[in-house]
């Protein structure tokens, strides 16, 4: 518990595959719970963090493996409220635009247009921030293919 952060349905998992007797196991995660060691609160807004920032997540698939991992609603609702707008706005459209940079027919089709927001949904993204994003970045492409040709001209 002092090397990495744990929750304690994980822990409880842990111990009864140890054969550890459920009673024994609940004192041990009330001591450790008492000595700082294991907090659900902290479990929850790190996974919430590393989730968002290194796997580049989005909200609701970060609510998915919290959920998965038998934390409560407000440990969950707390982690969720510490994220930043700005930041997820920031990673969401960088997850988007390296996608599209990933795709070979780019923002060109309406097919492709849908794979990418199917993707940033998959991701977790809700389906608003990923469609206005997506309009923002198309507009951006295409200002910039604008910019380019007008340069090219001169």
């Amino acid at each position: 518990c002092s090397r990495c952060e744990q929750c304690t349905p994980d822990l409880s998992k842990k111990m009864s595959t140890w054969g550890v007797p459920a009673g024994d196991a609940d004192r041990v995660i009330r001591k450790l719970e008492e000595l700082n060691f294991v907090d659900d609160f902290r479990y929850a807004r790190a996974y919430a963090y590393d989730k968002l920032e290194y796997s580049g997540w989005g909200r609701n698939k970060i609510i998915q493996g919290l959920w998965a991992k038998r934390l409560s609603r407000a440990a969950i609702e707390q982690s969720l409220s510490e994220i930043e707008d700005e930041q997820y706005v920031d990673i969401a459209r960088r997850v988007i635009k390296a996608k599209i940079r990933q795709s070979k027919e780019g923002v060109s089709t309406f097919d492709s247009r849908m794979k990418i927001l199917r993707f940033a949904m998959q991701r977790g993204f809700e389906a608003r921030i990923a469609s206005s994003l997506l309009k923002d970045i198309i507009r951006e492409m295409d200002d910039t293919d604008t910019d380019n040709e007008t340069w090219d001209e001169q």
